[in-house]
């Protein structure tokens, strides 16, 4: 961390620790300060060369600034944010960024060409996670150097074909893209680890709000950046406090404890706004639950299995009774809002459909599976309600339920069976998920790319065609036409099961105004609120 108030942080510990106490007195948060309700268990790394999960987006969305960021009204148009300028070569393949001298870090020294270099090269280099949304442009550890550079003070990047200008910019708005301060991760290395083992837990960045500190599992306290060259955020600082229960999230909020809620259920929400002091604010995100099918799982490795497990699901069911207006039912990768995207729903609860499929491939008396399930609802009651359709066709579904952190680990892994999950897209453009779900040309244990598809041990050498052949069109009408085709095939041979998408209402109380959100996991920002 680069600058440290402990008086605030005191105060912010003050009033994270009072979760002990709430259901005793009222205490009302600081007009300063916005406290929010989440479940934080998906909390693994503050690194942006590393955090991949929905919270750590946010957080590192309203701490770090990029080159580019999306437009916080529109997310498919792209804004300067460091760079202040670039141009594009006729060739469509080296990008020159111009960066704004204005623009510095809390210790007051410029953000230069040789930081945002440093920054995307080290993603390469520390080869985690997010890593493969730079794999995109062909960059790998042998050449990323050469491919990325800092000269005469601007940023210039060459990418190995030529792909759509604005796929280019919305994968370097990405948070993995964050532009870190090269001295201080300098100071911070060890054994060549690029600051990561440091950054995991602290702030390296430039964006409006600092990350103080991270308690797993407690709390996680962003404070104002002061240093911060965009417009000053409104409020002095806001704590995450790590809230998993839908019902102590609804207490705390109706007690005045917190100003904002993220989880609660569709009856505790309807009881909410019935008292007028309280507020929703929804939108539509591109978060998606869905099954990924381990291909190392025997049963799973068949095609008509895995479509047979598509008919032995409720989905309406499940819309209807669990989720009562906050998900709606979509079953392709591409969500709703994403360029291109099909909203054909081809599947729904036909058991005697199903028990023809498993049949046909040889599991006419069904067989075992195992299903990890985060702890936290709605997944627990959507996963029973698989449970018990599954079984009508003789898959006996096992349950496993673990927290977020856990279950992330071991999909990182591939050590699932099939997992009840949710993720979003990275950014808006229809690659976004095919390059994370559909694209896999090493499924061994030394590949660099561990998208999803590795993840579910899947390779197809045709949806890999198709995948690069989508990539590369230029003409955008053939270029969708070209993702459409890709999206019925998937339907047909992947091992995803797509359920629901995300209509997320977040509780608020009514003195919190101007929260900005969007279609993206990572889109909420916190430096417009203000508490009237």
């Amino acid at each position: 961390m680069t600058s440290f108030n402990k008086k605030n942080l005191v105060t912010a510990i003050i009033t994270i620790s009072s979760v002990t106490f709430i259901l005793s007195t009222h205490a009302a948060t600081p007009a300063d300060t916005l406290v929010v309700a989440k479940n934080l268990e998906d909390v693994i790394s503050l690194d942006p060369a590393e955090a991949y999960e929905n919270t750590t987006g946010e957080i590192i969305n309203n701490s770090y600034s990029r080159l580019v960021h999306r437009d916080k009204h529109d997310a498919t148009k792209i804004v300067g944010d460091v760079a202040q300028s670039w141009d594009v070569s006729s060739d469509g393949k080296t990008y020159t960024f111009t960066l704004n001298p204005a623009e510095k870090f809390p210790s007051g020294r410029a953000i230069a060409a040789e930081d945002v270099v440093y920054s995307l090269q080290r993603v390469i280099l520390l080869n985690k996670t997010p890593a493969f949304l730079l794999r995109n442009f062909g960059w790998n550890k042998d050449n990323v150097n050469s491919n990325v550079q800092a000269i005469k003070g601007k940023v210039i990047i060459h990418i190995q074909d030529a792909i759509a200008p604005q796929l280019v910019l919305q994968i370097l708005a990405t948070s993995v893209t964050s532009v870190v301060d090269e001295k201080l991760l300098q100071q911070h290395s060890k054994d060549n680890d690029y600051g990561n083992g440091w950054l995991r837990t602290a702030w390296a960045g430039s964006g409006p709000f600092s990350i103080q500190t991270w308690q797993p599992k407690q709390a996680i306290v962003l404070e104002k950046n002061s240093a911060y060259y965009g417009e000053q955020a409104k409020i002095s600082r806001v704590i995450f406090r790590h809230v998993p229960d839908s019902s102590t999230q609804t207490l705390l909020l109706t007690k005045g404890d917190v100003d904002l809620a993220y989880n609660l259920q569709p009856d505790q929400l309807a009881d909410l706004i019935k008292d007028k002091q309280f507020k929703t604010v929804d939108s539509l995100k591109l978060t998606q639950i869905y099954i990924p099918l381990n291909q190392k799982v025997e049963p799973l490795k068949s095609d008509k299995v895995r479509e047979a497990l598509k008919y032995l699901i409720d989905y309406q069911g499940i819309k209807n009774n669990l989720l009562k207006g906050q998900w709606v039912i979509h079953q392709s990768f591409y969500g709703i809002g994403q360029p291109g995207v099909l909203t054909d729903n081809p599947y729904h609860l036909d058991v005697a459909k199903a028990k023809q499929l498993l049949d046909e491939a040889g599991y006419k008396q069904g067989f075992e599976l195992k299903m990890d399930v985060e702890n936290t609802s709605p997944y627990p009651d959507i996963a029973q309600s698989i449970q018990s359709t599954f079984a009508l066709a003789g898959v006996r579904l096992k349950l496993v339920t673990s927290d977020r952190r856990q279950i992330v680990t071991e999909y990182r892994d591939r050590k699932h069976q099939t997992i009840l999950w949710h993720a979003s897209v990275d950014y808006n453009d229809p690659n976004a998920s095919a390059a994370d779900y559909a694209y896999n040309t090493d499924n061994s244990l030394h590949s660099t790319n561990r998208n999803r598809a590795w993840r579910s041990s899947w390779i197809d050498h045709n949806i890999n065609k198709l995948t690069d052949l989508a990539l590369h069109e230029k003409d955008p009408q053939k270029r969708l036409s070209d993702y459409q085709t890709l999206q019925r095939d998937m339907w047909k041979v992947s091992p995803y099961i797509f359920l629901f998408q995300q209509k997320e209402r977040l509780a608020i109380n009514g003195h919190v105004q101007d929260l900005v959100t969007g279609p993206n996991y990572d889109a909420t920002l916190y430096n417009y609120v203000v508490k009237r």
